[in-house]
């Protein structure tokens, strides 16, 4: 494990000033392809209607069924371009945006929870998220693949499938995230 994932002076505060009903997030699918499927069900936040993202208008999104704050343009931050997976952990992990210093690299569930199913190229609402330079190229995250420790689980912003690229070669974008419980 990389020295400097783990900073000791470092604590990760949860975003307390967000109210949430802890939903999971809707995937977006609004037409039934098949019975029971997603869109005849329709379920998942927002619940009531509620919005799911908010734009705090310093370059960060809130989401509102996680309570994560993520960066909105990783190019406003000076990372728009592909880096290995342990310069993607230290780009973050050293990253002081936006008044807060305790930004990471999300793990894989995290990233795909900013995945919209109804949209494709990129997968996610532009409306709160930037277009990513290239979108056949995925974004790392944290988690290590069991399997293969040599290899972390990505998410391809083309269409949100999740894969796994190799740590010690392969390059990818990453986008920084902050909040979470351990």
């Amino acid at each position: 494990m990389h020295l400097n994932h783990k900073k000791s002076s470092r604590i990760v505060n949860r975003i307390t000033e967000i109210q949430t009903d802890g939903g999971l997030p809707k995937t977006g699918q609004n037409m039934s392809w098949y019975m029971f499927d997603d869109g005849y069900y329709q379920m998942g936040f927002p619940l009531g209607g509620a919005q799911r993202f908010v734009d705090n208008g310093d370059g960060t999104v809130t989401d509102m069924a996680t309570g994560l704050m993520w960066v909105s343009d990783p190019t406003m931050v000076g990372l728009g371009f592909t880096m290995y997976w342990y310069d993607a952990i230290d780009a973050c992990e050293n990253l002081n945006f936006a008044g807060h210093s305790d930004w990471r690299m999300p793990n894989i569930f995290e990233l795909m929870s900013t995945v919209d199913h109804s949209r494709y190229d990129p997968a996610w609402d532009t409306m709160y998220f930037a277009y990513p330079p290239d979108t056949w190229t995925p974004f790392w995250s944290s988690t290590i693949c069991a399997p293969w420790t040599d290899g972390a689980w990505c998410m391809y912003p083309y269409d949100g499938y999740k894969t796994t690229y190799g740590i010690p070669w392969d390059m990818c974008y990453v986008r920084p995230v902050r909040g979470g419980q351990a």
